[in-house]
């Protein structure tokens, strides 16, 4: 009879082994029972049958994580079985169907806030395609800001109502989504691009009783925000408008829309291709051209005449204004500060600022104000005496 070890192998490995069988056949004691072999030998021996089992929360994890490595399916059954078959689907991607996004889609181009969309309204100068307003949009509160708010929605939906205008409703994440999280307060109006008039020159200045006209030419301002706040002082301070590169220059999009605070909805915008033709010919028609300089041979701003027909130029946020620009302005005017650009160094200790020392005078960021910053002080300046009068007027928010 040949012994069972040496018997061969069907080739099915079993589920069970002999490491299994040791761990349910081995005893938990609490000791060894000792006793002395028979004929004397005085040997002891380990006496397994009488030993008493005892708690081992150690072995007992030893076991339970060797029972969830076996298998629970023969393999005979299924020989294509994962050897982690309780963890078949893993690696496997859930795949779940997209439902329709209910973010809004812009026909044209988004308005946002309450000034921007009310102004657009009431002037008309887009195309309309809906109103999307916030579910539940409460401005009822304490605040005077939202109570001069809730009359601003409020005229807004009844304008919208007149001119026949769908209105949809909107959760506050689509509209932030639709205006990439920007402040719209709970209105977004789909409507088309403002236009600019394409021009070449400035007919010659009428004479007005109140002030005399002054216009504002942009020479390659990029950012949205700075063209959208000279465009509100520009408004604020009664400029006829405001004239802009046809190339580099920010779009009239609703970000700029809003930084003018519904502004750009209400002023003369124009367009030209050539600023120095441009500048040029107006100069020829009776307007003076004053650019915007921080250089120190500048005129400073309290010796220039205010109240005549001018054109101010301002230039793009770091590089100012353009070579040939300058040049076809009649004179360049610049607000005096406590540094001015091509002071030495002695020049700047005797101003009070040894501190800095050079470092300081070569940081073109401190020494220069913000491009609509600048722009609000030279207007408020020409405006001349009527500027009391304007300064009257109400400010858009």
């Amino acid at each position: 009879m040949i012994p069972s070890q040496f018997k061969e192998k069907s080739g099915v490995r079993s589920n069970s082994s002999s490491w299994g069988e040791s761990a349910d056949n081995y005893p938990l004691t609490s000791g060894r029972g000792k006793l002395r072999d028979e004929k004397g030998g005085g040997n002891e021996r380990t006496n397994l049958g009488t030993a008493q089992p005892i708690d081992e929360p150690k072995w007992y994890r030893i076991k339970s994580n060797y029972k969830e490595f076996t298998d629970t399916k023969p393999r005979f059954e299924n020989p294509e079985i994962l050897r982690w078959n309780k963890q078949e689907s893993w690696g496997k991607r859930t795949w779940q169907q997209a439902e329709e996004s209910s973010v809004p889609k812009m026909v044209g181009e988004g308005v946002y806030g309450v000034g921007p969309v009310l102004a657009a309204l009431t002037v008309a100068r887009r195309e309309f395609y809906a109103l999307y307003v916030q579910q539940g949009l409460d401005l009822s509160g304490g605040n005077r800001k939202k109570r001069k708010d809730m009359k601003g929605v409020e005229k807004i939906l009844n304008i919208a109502n007149a001119i026949g205008l769908k209105i949809i409703e909107a959760s506050k994440h689509d509209l932030n989504m639709a205006v990439e999280s920007r402040p719209h307060q709970g209105l977004v109006l789909d409507a088309s691009s403002l236009e600019m008039v394409p021009i070449k020159e400035l007919d010659p200045p009428a004479k007005c009783d109140l002030r005399s006209p002054i216009w504002i030419a942009l020479d390659e301002v990029t950012d949205p925000q700075n063209l959208g706040a000279i465009t509100r002082s520009a408004y604020f301070f009664g400029a006829q408008g405001i004239v802009l590169c046809a190339k580099n220059s920010a779009p009239l999009s609703g970000v700029v829309s809003k930084a003018s605070a519904g502004s750009l909805e209400l002023v003369e915008l124009r367009s030209c291709k050539n600023m120095m033709k441009f500048l040029t010919s107006s100069m020829n028609n009776g307007w003076r051209v004053l650019g915007g300089s921080v250089s120190s041979s500048a005129l400073p701003l309290h010796e220039v005449e205010a109240g005549l027909p001018t054109i101010l130029v301002m230039g793009s946020e770091g590089t100012g204004l353009r070579p040939l620009v300058e040049i076809s302005c009649t004179q360049l005017i610049r607000i005096p500060g406590s540094i001015t650009i091509g002071d030495t160094e002695s020049e700047v200790e005797e101003k009070g600022h040894n501190c800095f020392g050079q470092e300081l005078n070569s940081f073109f960021a401190v020494e220069s104000l913000n491009v609509s910053v600048a722009a609000g002080v030279l207007l408020y300046h020409l405006v001349g005496e009527d500027k009391k009068i304007l300064m009257e007027k109400s400010i858009i928010i």
